[in-house]
Order: structure tokens, then sequence, then C-alpha cells
């Protein structure tokens, strides 16, 4: 009988904690709307290119690193053999007090270095693109750095055949789950080495920041955009998007003054917006500024309605 008392209250407590975390509808006089900065702007139909659907997986960095280590080290050895060529190249030409022995040495050691420097160079585009290996040394440090403090991870994407790869800087969805969170990549460059094992091309994608959570070796899924047949949907402006409980929310006016936040179910990343298909349609009208502002009004309510259930 107690333990049917407890599960009782537990499973009153659970409804309402759902009751309590729905959102409710905010109403705002348009003097207050124009006070908080809110702005209303309707949706319009638009098409766009369905997703393609392939594997991908979390890539070891090590690696990577010890390339970089490696090249960095070839790079100074041959700042100081030239160095050294040099000064036995003056030696030479000024007094001979440096011999034509030592003068074809020095060049055949700078000669050494300068092809250890660039048998780095091409192991590095062979292994990890031209993405990697074209960046600027400054830019490349910082991507390392981030890497090693698992602050940004990299992720082989692989390409379906027949598929174009795409183009550099471009965002793809990743997924560890089908119902898992979707995380936003940024493209590097092509791989030039197939997967052994399908036999498929890829591409090398970067996570930074919060989205940088899944373990080395994971497989998981991505989506590149286009290819696909083109589907009817509409477009959320990035200006409307709200990221709250670990969901992206959109606030729409559902009638005049009265506002309520609506949740993003799947979605499909473009240059001006999210695409989506489902949840919301044309004419619907949507808060595209003060966002920020609404959501402030609407939290402080939940939180004083799980305060009088305390009581």
């Amino acid at each position: 009988m107690r333990n049917q008392l407890k599960m009782g209250r537990w499973l009153a407590l659970w409804a309402f904690a759902v009751l309590a975390a729905e959102p409710k509808a905010i109403k705002l006089e348009d003097s207050k709307q124009s006070q908080l900065g809110v702005v209303v702007a309707a949706l319009q139909a638009v098409q766009a290119a369905s997703n393609i659907t392939t594997v991908a997986r979390v890539l070891d960095p090590a690696p990577l690193l010890a390339l970089d280590g490696e090249l960095a080290t070839a790079e100074a050895s041959l700042v100081a053999s030239r160095a050294e060529e040099q000064r036995t190249r003056k030696l030479f030409d000024e007094d001979h007090t440096a011999s034509a022995r030592a003068l074809e040495g020095a060049r055949a050691i700078a000669r050494a270095d300068q092809e250890k420097v660039e048998s780095a160079r091409r192991r590095l585009m062979l292994d990890w693109g031209d993405g990697v290996a074209s960046l600027p040394p400054a830019k490349r440090s910082e991507l390392l750095t981030d890497l090693a403090r698992v602050r940004a991870e990299l992720v082989r994407i692989e390409l379906p055949v027949g598929a174009l790869p795409p183009k550099t800087g471009q965002r793809v969805i990743v997924q560890a789950s089908s119902d898992g969170a979707q995380l936003n990549a940024t493209i590097l460059g092509n791989l030039s080495a197939a997967d052994p094992r399908l036999q498929t091309r890829g591409v090398l994608a970067e996570l930074r920041g919060a989205d940088a959570t899944l373990p080395i070796g994971r497989m998981v899924s991505a989506k590149l955009p286009g290819g696909g047949a083109t589907q009817k949907g509409v477009l959320l402006p990035r200006s409307a998007l709200l990221r709250d409980d670990g969901k992206v929310w959109v606030y729409v006016e559902t009638s005049p003054g009265s506002f309520l936040r609506r949740a993003i179910a799947s979605y499909q990343i473009e240059p001006d917006g999210w695409f989506v298909t489902e949840g919301f349609t044309p004419g619907n009208r949507v808060v595209t500024a003060g966002v920020a502002s609404l959501h402030a009004i609407e939290s402080p309510a939940q939180t004083d309605s799980a305060g009088d259930d305390k009581d």
C-alpha cells in the first residue's frame, strides 16, 4: 500500500513537471510588443532538394597531431640547415675559410631537410585532404589545439555513389542515432583515400564547441544537402530560432497579440535558415526579433508555477 502511495505521488509530480514544462501562450498588447522589439513575419512557401542520408565516422585526431608535429620539426630543421648553408657559402666565397666539401655537405643537409618537409606535407594532403593541408599555419594550429582540448572533432562522411561532394564551408547535419540531437558540422574539404571497407570517397567535416561531444570511432549518420527530389515546405529564419531544453523552438503568433512557443521536429539547414516540412505552414506568423524577450517573459511564469507546487 505504501509503495502504491509513493508511486502515485511520483506519477503526480511527473505529470505536473510535464505540464509545467509545456509552452504557455504569451499575450502582449501592441504597445508592449513595440517596447520589447517584437517583430513578426509570415512564412512563405519554398522548395528545397531533399537531403541524402549517409554514414560517417568520428576520427581519431592523434595521427594528425603527430604528423603536424613531425612537419613542424622538419620545417625548423630546414630553417636551421638553410642558415648553415648560407653561412658556409659566405665563408667559402669570401676567403675560403670553409672548404668546398663543407659547402657541399651543408647543401646536402638542406636538401634532405627540404625533402622531409615536402614528404610530411604530401602525407598531410593524402591522409587529411586539402581542407586541412591548405589551411594557413595559424588556422591549422588553432584547429589542432581545439582537437587536443576536445573543443573540436573531425568526422569522415562517406559519399554515396554518384553524389557530388558538398562545398567547403557548407554545413551538414550529423546524428548519433535516429532520435539523437542534430549536430551541425562544417565541411573542411575532400579526402583523397577511399574507405578500405566501403570503397567510397569521403569528405572531412568539423564539429565545434557544444556539438563536439561524440566519442572517437563512433559511427553516425550524416545528411548531405541536395541530390534528392524537391520537397515543399517553409524556411524558418535563423533570427527566429531559440535553443532551450535541448530543443530548437520558434514563437508563433497564433492570434493577434498571442504567442506560443513551438518545437522544430526535423529540419534541413539552408544558407538563409532552416527548411522544415512539418509543424509549420505557409502563412504562419513567426517572431523574427525579440525572441529572447518573449522567452524571458515565459520562463518566470513556469518557474513560479513550479514554486507554488512546493508549498
